[in-house]
């Protein structure tokens, strides 16, 4: 049966309608799912200087500690300013009482203060810019600094308990509770890093590499990750006071690293390199992400669902900033990649294989409808 034209021309039309919609859909889905992969990829940035990070132990809090200014808190949802600790604070710590914190300005003496009632106890660190510790109970505080020993103190009322030396090597000391409370790991950033047994004072090992930065206990405190000034982090048993594991990440020094809060990544960052999640197990690189040219400090929050850094410039007096990241899975980023060479395809077959067989269809049609080739004479 014959066609008019403008029925023809309605065909054809509804067709290419019908092509344009699917094309636009395809387009539109693309767009946004590759907005969506570089929204998960990209941090948000506050442009603050910021040179350590401190949870409160409820998870409500965050502590933003610069360098010689007042501390801020911050809530930890929306990470909007709640109000500050006053002073030219260098360190701080949240005891597991809401009350009660600890702080130290830039010289040998740090500081108990109850929030609530106000109340200060001054305590002699005999440290120059001690670093501070509570223990998981909030019954002990260790002070650090630059030294040869470190000290611990009876929060309640400032009394000096016990002073554990760290060998006849000065240097700046880190000390950090183990998650039962019952080990202190100190690192030095001249020597080696030494486990002691917090009841009795007594040493328990002294870890062989040295030079050491940043160190954490994972969340069972079978292991002890520390960071390096030669750009290494390394795994130790606490039991036997072994190296387990050694990575080289590449960065001139790794000066932070932290661990998720189920164990299973560490972050670390440093000067000159990524910011690198590591496996816990065994310090397998999972994934790179460009930093700032110096981080000086990694944390993730309580749940796990971020991951903050702070850094920036090397240089004295270059910006700095905090970047607030989400931890990357490879599941997210797994199914949002695949959706895009899925959908890439599609716009291929759409654009190219579809029209081209709707052609060589018509030609076809062309040729059966057309008139029969005359026989030979």
């Amino acid at each position: 049966m014959s066609r008019s034209p403008w029925e023809l021309r309605l065909r054809i039309s509804r067709g290419l309608f019908q092509y344009s919609l699917r094309t636009l859909l395809l387009v539109t889905t693309l767009v946004a799912v590759w907005l969506s992969l570089w929204m998960y990829r990209t941090p948000m940035r506050i442009d603050k200087e910021v040179h350590a990070f401190h949870w409160s132990p409820d998870g409500q809090r965050v502590a933003f500690v610069g360098w010689e200014e007042p501390v801020e808190i911050r809530d930890a949802a929306s990470l909007q300013p709640l109000h500050t600790v006053a002073g030219r604070l260098i360190d701080f710590a949240f005891s597991p009482d809401p009350d009660v914190v600890a702080c130290c300005e830039n010289g040998r003496f740090a500081e108990i203060r109850n929030l609530r009632s106000g109340t200060v106890i001054q305590l002699d660190a005999q440290n120059d810019q001690p670093d501070l510790a509570f223990s998981p109970d909030g019954r002990l505080l260790a002070t650090g600094g630059d030294g040869k020993a470190v000290r611990l103190w009876q929060v309640a009322d400032g009394k000096l308990l016990n002073e554990l030396s760290t060998g006849p090597v000065e240097g700046g000391l880190r000390p950090v509770f183990s998650p039962d409370g019952k080990t202190l790991a100190v690192g030095n950033r001249n020597s080696t890093t030494r486990l002691f047994d917090v009841e009795s004072g007594k040493p328990l090992h002294q870890l062989s590499r040295p030079m050491t930065q940043e160190l954490r206990f994972d969340p069972t405190g079978r292991k002890l990750a520390v960071s390096y000034v030669d750009g290494r982090v390394g795994l130790w048993d606490v039991a036997t006071g072994s190296l387990e594991h050694l990575c080289d990440t590449g960065a001139e020094e790794i000066y932070t690293l932290d661990w998720s809060p189920d164990g299973r990544r560490l972050a670390a960052a440093g000067l000159k390199g990524d910011v690198l999640m590591l496996d816990g197990q065994n310090l397998t690189i999972l994934e790179r992400r460009p930093g700032a040219e110096w981080v000086i400090s990694v944390k993730f929050s309580p749940d796990g669902s971020r991951l903050l850094t702070a850094g920036g410039q090397q240089v004295t007096g270059g910006k700095r900033w905090v970047e607030v990241r989400k931890p990357p899975s490879r599941w997210v980023e797994g199914i949002l990649i695949g959706m895009l060479w899925l959908l890439g395809a599609a716009l291929i077959v759409l654009g190219a294989v579809v029209p081209a067989a709707r052609r060589l269809a018509r030609s076809r049609r062309g040729v059966r409808r057309g008139s029969p080739t005359p026989p030979p004479p």
